[in-house]
């Protein structure tokens, strides 16, 4: 546990980050198909938290195009997401760019920054630890076997 959140400086500091996926087909329809039974243009929080639990549910995480295919069924995808976020516990929006561009994606940034900010990080417990981890993999900022990608 220590090495894979010592890990952290590392994959702050650069290196390389692996790939998002590519949204499937299937799971854009699968997106198309929960969001038809909303209204894009009156979404309320509960209406956002209530899509992203069901993106959970059909084991549909950020992937490239995502934002795209929100965006294709009449919705602001920035807006939902911020509605989506109430609980913290909402993964952040898919990179923007393909390129291998190293811009950071502020609004990562800010999701590690709030989670890390509970923590005393240079006197962590091994329940801290456990702890740490688990909130950066229900943020999305980290899965098992992947690093943390700010980059946008």
């Amino acid at each position: 546990m220590v090495s894979a959140i010592q890990g952290l400086g590392t994959v702050m500091g650069g290196g390389m980050m692996p790939k998002m996926k590519e949204l499937t087909s299937d799971q854009a329809q699968t997106i198309s198909d929960i969001l038809s039974q909303y209204d894009p243009d009156n979404v309320s929080e509960d209406d956002a938290k209530a899509i992203f639990q069901a993106f959970k549910d059909a084991g549909i995480t950020p992937a490239k195009g995502m934002k795209e295919a929100i965006e294709a069924d009449g919705f602001d995808a920035e807006d939902l997401r911020s509605k989506g976020l109430g609980d913290g516990n909402m993964p952040p929006p898919p990179p923007q760019n393909t390129s291998s561009s190293s811009s950071i994606n502020l609004s990562a940034l800010q999701s590690l920054q709030q989670i890390l900010s509970q923590f005393d990080l240079t006197n962590l417990s091994d329940s801290d630890q456990t702890s740490l981890l688990t909130k950066l993999q229900e943020s999305g900022l980290v899965s098992t076997g992947s690093v943390i990608d700010i980059r946008s």
